[in-house]
């Protein structure tokens, strides 16, 4: 079922014309992580909604691209050396 609806989405997303596209990207992604930088001074999820508001972004324009992979490498830098200090605690 979610499969079937999902290639259905695909199908009209891909027919859609390219400004179109564009600007429903641009609103729904600038507005999730508009957000997230509201939710970094209110208590709330500010972080994983800024990240998902530059993946979304990412699917459209270059320079979000550029950012996400950048967040993804940051990430994963962050995600090792966290391994390696739970590592030495277990020890």
């Amino acid at each position: 079922m979610a499969l079937n609806l999902r290639r259905k989405f695909d199908s009209v997303w891909k027919h859609l014309p390219h400004p179109l596209r564009w600007a429903i990207v641009a609103a729904v992604g600038s507005t999730i992580s508009l957000l997230g930088l509201v939710f970094l001074f209110i208590p709330g999820p500010g972080l994983p909604l800024i990240v998902l508001g530059v993946a979304i972004l990412a699917t459209e324009f270059a320079w979000a691209e550029v950012v996400f992979a950048r967040i993804k490498k940051e990430s994963d830098k962050f995600t090792a050396q966290a391994k390696k200090v739970i590592r030495r605690k277990k020890k």
